[in-house]
């Protein structure tokens, strides 16, 4: 293993907790200990089971090589993540990727001639990350060439190496035998969509709901562009993730998306019960991290469900309120300006100081700041999900509360 400012971990001062992990990667596809887990290890059961979610996106994406690849190196061009980019521009030129593609990416161009199911998922993501929306024509596209399981896939693909971008980052994770940065800082590392960026409006969703029975069990799922599925319509995937599911936290929220691919649905919800439930950091420095995280990518839902959750676990309701309205808040404790600091800098440059990460380590250690990585990369996936869908709000009468900003962190 190696690390910059999380030095490198040997196998011989690991808890039982990490080397279960560490028996993990090495058993499971990669079998290997490079990129992001060095760091992932401070906080083992977390990071094991991100790495379990991410195992999914890496290598039983449902997509070609050439557009699963094409998918992880645009997220490695948004957040300006050196080591994954290079990792990943190698093996999407072995997958097929035209070099002049993979050049355009890298000088945040538009590429030309691209095969059309690269096109359609280049497309999504472009406008998923520079307006944080899709569009329906998007969308269609998207489905018309990937179904709604590859839908789910490139996004679970792409939140995967988001987490991995934010962990590579945050550390100054070092290139490999001496290689160069390729990619230079831009202000736009992908081309705009439009010049609105970020203060794109979304369409308010509709709710389409169904409710069934499993066994005894009441099972209603709703969505928009993912309408509600029954359990009688479900293929037998589907069904045994759903059952899965009821026997924890519930098929809720984005379940009714991410089941469109059972194997993704399955990798998630431990990773996210993990993150809900079990981290040792306060509870109301998460929240703050989720709710930075809702108000960056405008996930509507999210927002409202953790404004209420961040207010419960001792946020003041002028703190929240300034993020909702891309105000730095005032009077914030030590711990909350740290995370706060942490979130905003990683969202607005895709890198942390030195500075605001030692008075993260000074609040929370190690542990903590993996912790609020783990809690802000799940977020990310949820936020790409249910923005996507147009995931409608829980009650009809709700107004959104999230304004379109140009620069939704101060």
């Amino acid at each position: 293993m190696v690390g910059d400012r999380f030095r490198a971990l040997k196998y011989e001062e690991l808890t039982p907790e990490q080397k279960t992990m560490v028996e993990h990667l090495l058993s499971g596809q990669r079998r290997g200990l490079g990129g992001p887990f060095n760091v992932l290890l401070r906080s083992p059961e977390m990071g094991d089971a991100a790495q379990q979610f991410g195992e999914q996106g890496r290598f039983h994406p449902g997509l070609s090589a050439q557009v699963a690849e094409t998918v992880i190196i645009l997220t490695a061009r948004y957040w300006g993540a050196q080591f994954e980019w290079n990792a990943h521009k190698a093996a999407a030129l072995r997958a097929g990727l035209s070099p002049a593609i993979a050049d355009a990416i890298a000088t945040g161009k538009r590429p030309t001639g691209m095969a059309p199911d690269v096109e359609a998922a280049y497309n999504f993501m472009d406008e998923l990350f520079t307006t944080h929306q899709v569009s329906d024509a998007t969308f269609q596209a998207a489905k018309d060439k990937f179904g709604e399981k590859g839908i789910v896939d490139i996004m679970a693909t792409s939140g995967w190496y988001s987490i991995v971008s934010m962990a590579l980052n945050v550390d100054r994770y070092p290139l490999a035998n001496g290689a160069k940065p390729e990619l230079k800082p831009l202000g736009n590392p992908l081309p705009l969509v439009d010049t609105a960026g970020f203060a794109t409006a979304p369409v308010p969703g509709r709710v389409v709901a169904k409710t069934s029975m499993v066994g005894k069990t009441k099972l209603e799922l709703r969505g928009d562009r993912f309408p509600g599925l029954s359990y009688d319509d479900m293929t037998p995937e589907q069904k045994a993730a759903t059952g899965r599911s009821l026997t924890g936290r519930g098929a809720i929220g984005i379940f009714n998306i991410a089941v469109r691919s059972p194997q993704v649905a399955d990798a998630l919800w431990p990773f996210g019960d993990r993150i809900r439930f079990h981290l040792s950091v306060a509870d109301k420095l998460k929240e703050l991290a989720i709710l930075i995280t809702a108000r960056y990518w405008m996930a509507q839902f999210e927002w409202q469900a953790h404004r209420r959750a961040g207010v419960q676990a001792g946020l003041k309701e002028e703190t929240v309120r300034a993020v909702a309205e891309g105000r730095r808040p005032a009077s914030l404790d030590p711990g909350e300006e740290a995370v706060y600091n942490f979130c905003t800098e990683f969202y607005k440059t895709g890198q942390v100081s030195d500075a605001t990460f030692q008075a993260m380590k000074d609040k929370l250690g190690e542990r903590g700041i993996v912790e609020i990585i783990g809690a802000a990369g799940y977020y990310q996936v949820v936020s790409m999900f249910m923005n996507v869908d147009r995931y409608p709000l829980a009650d009809a009468s709700q107004k959104p509360e999230l304004k379109p900003l140009a620069h939704p962190l101060p």
